[in-house]
């Protein structure tokens, strides 16, 4: 993991040793391992909490119904007022040129 030799662990044996006595070694050797086994359980759980399943995703497209003419028509070009009342005026024109009633 840390790529230390068995000279270098030694080493840092010795002076841990020196450092903190015969008597607190053990104690400080116990606390290091229950922090480590900590860490490594808090890593280990943090991962399972975070796991939520992506909901399926809602279909998008819907099959389209049988195309009628006068519906595509009326959705290319949508109609306003003042388009009906043009129509209307053209008609009635036409109409009253043409001699009809």
């Amino acid at each position: 993991m840390f790529n230390i030799g068995p000279l270098e662990l030694l080493v840092v044996l010795i002076i841990a040793l020196i450092v903190l006595g015969p008597q607190r070694l053990p104690e400080v050797a116990r606390s290091v391992g229950r922090g480590m086994r900590e860490f490594r359980s808090a890593l280990d759980h943090d991962d399972e909490d975070d796991y939520e399943p992506e909901p399926e995703p809602e279909p998008t497209s819907k099959p389209e119904p049988k195309s009628k003419p006068e519906l595509e028509h009326a959705a290319a070009a949508p109609a306003t007022a003042g388009a009906y009342q043009k129509e209307a005026e053209s008609s009635e024109s036409s109409s009253s040129s043409s001699g009809r009633v």
